[in-house]
Formats: structure tokens, sequence, C-alpha cells
């Protein structure tokens, strides 16, 4: 298969104008070339391809724009073998260069005409604790303990749906299941209080790899307030979102304020938080470990907290699509310390990207 399709491949390429006057080809040339036979020359597919997989569509804004170049590239280099797509994708690897393969990525990407869609590679790994800006097709799962100064324990594990909306938006709903235990007392379970949130994109350069959003969450008091699963009151949570690559860091911001309706049950606070990732390399499978430092302003009490959290992130599956994260939240200067332990981890799933373990 891969002998064959370099004959092809370099027959065609050896055929072309461009080709035989100076060697080289333009990126429509390059597609034409490599990728059309199955591809189409329109990115829709071709009918009599022969393949026996459903093909993407590559004027599909959403499809095309949602991953990086780093998981488009590794694909045409190694074939759909390598992220567990058809063996009927080829490798390009001694066919195709890496500048050529690169400037195929860019040609696939022009069949969405709409420029409204953020880059995929504005698409940075999940921190923990700071939201990421880019709009997104996710399941999460994230537990979280947390082992208080007062001699109490939490658990609370939150369910989150991600679905992306029109070109910049994305509506969330989270679903917490908390328990609180005190020692030498009960034990109290049960739904904690529903998140709904929505996420916009205002701002996004995939040249200066820069996107800012805006979001705004809306808790909802379900949980019982008296058995200490929930605050107790209506609150509402605006957020201003940063992501931005300098080189090989990844730079991600959040602003959240917390304002509830009843503020004799839950207090009025800002917190800042930044995180700064060092991605192993552009494909999404690979570690990414991270710090984020938060820094909290209790508005009500004018207390004040600064903590730290080492984690790392792991995708699971060869396309990055189901990927883990671990990490531990340390205080480390402000008031009285809120707790002595916190351990946050999270299961992620674009479900979009395909099922669960391929």
């Amino acid at each position: 298969m891969r002998a064959s399709r370099f004959v092809l491949v370099w027959a065609l390429f050896a055929a072309s104008p461009a080709f035989a006057a100076d060697g080289a080809l333009s990126p429509r040339e390059i597609y034409e070339g490599a990728c059309a036979s199955c591809h189409g020359n329109d990115g829709r597919g071709a009918p009599d391809s022969g393949v026996n997989v459903p093909l993407p569509d590559f004027s599909d804004c959403r499809m095309v724009t949602a991953e990086n170049d780093g998981n488009w590239h590794y694909l045409l280099l190694h074939g759909g073998q390598s992220f567990g797509l058809s063996s009927q994708m080829p490798a390009f690897e001694g066919i195709l260069s890496s500048e050529q393969i690169d400037q195929v990525i860019d040609y696939i990407r022009s069949f969405c005409t709409d420029a409204s869609w953020p880059h995929g590679d504005l698409n940075f790994r999940r921190a923990l604790i700071t939201s990421k800006a880019f709009p997104e097709d996710e399941f999460l799962i994230k537990p979280e303990f947390e082992k208080g100064r007062d001699r109490t324990r939490d658990w609370v594990t939150e369910m989150s749906l991600e679905r992306r909306v029109g070109t910049r938006g994305q509506v969330e709903v989270s679903l917490p299941f908390a328990a609180h235990d005190i020692t030498h007392g009960p034990t109290t379970a049960g739904l904690g209080d529903v998140t709904l949130a929505y996420t916009h994109v205002l701002y996004a350069n995939r040249f200066s790899a820069t996107i800012v959003a805006a979001a705004l969450d809306l808790v909802l008091p379900t949980g019982d307030y008296h058995r200490n699963l929930g605050a107790g009151t209506v609150n509402f949570g605006p957020s201003l979102l940063l992501g931005q690559r300098l080189g090989p860091i990844v730079f991600q911001g959040q602003i959240r304020g917390d304002a509830p309706i009843d503020e004799n049950r839950a207090d009025r606070s800002v917190s800042y938080n930044l995180a700064f990732s060092y991605p192993f390399s552009s494909i999404k499978r690979d570690w990414v470990p991270t710090v984020e430092i938060e820094a909290l302003q209790d508005v009500s009490t004018s207390q004040h907290h600064l903590f730290i959290t080492p984690e790392i992130y792991k995708g699971l599956t060869r396309r990055g699509h189901v990927a883990v994260a671990l990490g531990a939240q340390i205080p480390v200067a402000g008031d009285a310390d809120p707790f002595d332990v916190r351990v946050l981890a999270f299961f992620l799933w674009e479900y979009s990207d395909g099922g669960l373990w391929w």
C-alpha cells in the first residue's frame, strides 16, 4: 500500500508543470496529487474513492477547526493506523516533506470559508482549575477531595457536559454529587448545586496564538444547605478567560467573580488564576505538566488566600481525545488556611472526536 502510494504520488507530482519547472508545488497541487483521489477536490470526499469508512467533510468548519496542527501533522506523516483510524489512510513520511505537510494542512483548513471559527491551535490542553477559552464538545468527570482544618472531609464528583454552539459559543451543565463528613459526627451525601454556564469567544488570533473569552455561570441551590451539600442560594459567576502560547509555554488565565444572592449563606469573592503548561509535544496525547497559581479574595470577610497547584495531564487514546489529569492544591500564603489537603482530578472525553476506546 505505502509503496504503491509513493509511486502514484510521485508520478502525479512529476507530471505537474510546476514540478517540472523548478521542483516546487503549490499547496493545491500537493493536495490534488496526494489527497484528492480519496477526499475529493472540494474536500467533501470522492464518491468513487473505494474507502470503506465514512470520509470527513473538510468543508465542515466544526470538524476542520477543532484539532490542532500537531495532530493533523502526525496523522499525515504516519498514517491512519498511528491514530487508531483506518489503515486506508496512508503515511506520507518520505513522500512529503514536513513543510509540504504543513502546507497541505493549511489548504485543507481553507475548505472552511468562515473565518469566525477559532483555529484548532488555540485549543490548549485543559487545566484542573483554570477554565479554558476554546469552545468544546466534552464530557468531564471531576472528582475532588478536601480535608478541612475544622475536622471535616468533603468529596465531590462533578459530571459536566459541554456542547459547542455556533462558531464561538459553548453551553455547559454540571451536576455534582457531594459527601460531607465530620469526625465523630454524621456523614451526609447527595446532589450538590447544579451549574449552568455559557462561554463565548471574544477574540481569537492564530498568528499571535491568543484567544480571549467571556463566561457566565449560574449556580442553582439544588444541594441541601442544611446538610452542607450546597450554598443555599443562587450564585452568579462571571469570568474573563485568556489562553496564549509563548514559545513552548502555554499560558491560561481566568478572572472570576462569585456574586451570591444571599450573602448570609455564601460569600462574595474574586479569584485570579494563572496556569503555566509545558506540553512535551504538539500531539494531544502527550504529557503536559502544569502549575496553577490562584489568588482568592473573599470580599465578604476581607480574607485573602494564595494557592499553588502542581498537576499532570496525559492523553489516554492515540488521538488524545480521552485524557486524565491529577493534581494537589497547596495553600502557600494568606489568612488561615481553609484546608489541610485538597486533591483534584478529571477524566475528559471529547465525544465528537470518537468513542471512549478508539
